[in-house]
């Protein structure tokens, strides 16, 4: 119960699915859990449950739309007013939209909360986590075979909007941005490292059509399972110092691609979302 006691995690949609099952492991290990979720109820309820059924009184909510970047900011602010110091942030959240959105910021929804939020918030909490390190930064994002980057086009305006076509790109750049973060803090003692939590039984495809859902449904492990290479990153004294790398399944795997290994790439999206956030 006490690997984690007196450490502070911050998780992004940590209401439910993988995030849920992660803040109750995290919990569990005697952390102070603070879960960043868009529903009050939801929220609450996960907070009373998790602190039930692990006997850690110390599981906290904040709420906050990732998609609304004065929301993401609100809760940054709420975050750094009310912990000291914060020792690990699990960048979780995500969604998938049959239809294209745009946020009240202008930006495609998909591209907004599963990127653009979890961008904005690390760097909000980046002096926090540096003045508690040893710290870590977690990304949960994978690499969809096919998914490319286009600088020019990250509203998905030109060609056919597609669920899938909207996610890849989002969660390239997650692992573009988490590459990038990991070469930004190499000698701060803040590490960041990126996982594929592989398939689990979670609402994410609630507006996908039926046949889809069963499908996905069908070949799903529980969010338990997935949770552990979250967890794993997110505790294990084993890889203390290991930044920069993509695991799965608890171990690291070596990944490659035209953009995953383009540094200036790696840049120039940074650039672009301190554009995009208004962060520069």
């Amino acid at each position: 119960m006490d690997q984690m006691h007196g450490k502070v995690c911050v998780i992004t949609g940590g209401s439910s699915g993988i995030g849920r099952a992660t803040s109750l492991a995290l919990a569990k290990k005697g952390a102070t859990v603070v879960i960043l979720t868009r529903s009050r109820e939801r929220g609450e309820q996960a907070q009373v449950e998790i602190t039930r059924e692990s006997g850690n009184d110390k599981v906290e909510i904040v709420i906050a739309d990732l998609a609304v970047q004065a929301d993401v900011r609100r809760a940054a602010a709420e975050l750094l007013q009310n912990y000291p110091e914060i020792h690990v942030l699990i960048n979780n959240a995500a969604v998938m939209l049959a239809t294209r959105e745009l946020t009240v910021d202008g930006i495609e929804k998909m591209f907004a909360t599963n990127y653009l939020s979890h961008f904005l918030l690390t760097n909000l909490l980046l002096g926090r986590l540096r003045a508690s390190a040893p710290a870590r930064i977690v990304t949960v994002a994978n690499l969809i075979p096919g998914a490319k980057i286009d600088l020019n086009d990250l509203n998905m305006e030109k060609g056919k909007y597609s669920a899938f076509g909207a996610l890849g790109p989002a969660k390239l750049a997650l692992i573009l941005f988490s590459r990038e973060l990991a070469k930004r803090l190499s000698g701060t003692g803040v590490t960041a490292n990126i996982l594929e939590p592989g398939l689990a039984k979670t609402t994410i495809m609630n507006e996908q059509p039926w046949w889809m859902r069963t499908l996905v449904h069908l070949i799903s492990g529980t969010p338990e399972k997935a949770a552990r290479t979250p967890v794993f990153l997110a505790t294990d004294p084993e890889i203390t110092g290991v930044t920069g790398k993509y695991f799965s399944k608890c171990k690291e795997v070596p990944i490659s691609g035209a953009q995953v290994d383009n540094e200036v790439l790696w840049r120039q999206l940074w650039e672009k979302s301190e554009q995009l956030t208004n962060l520069g």
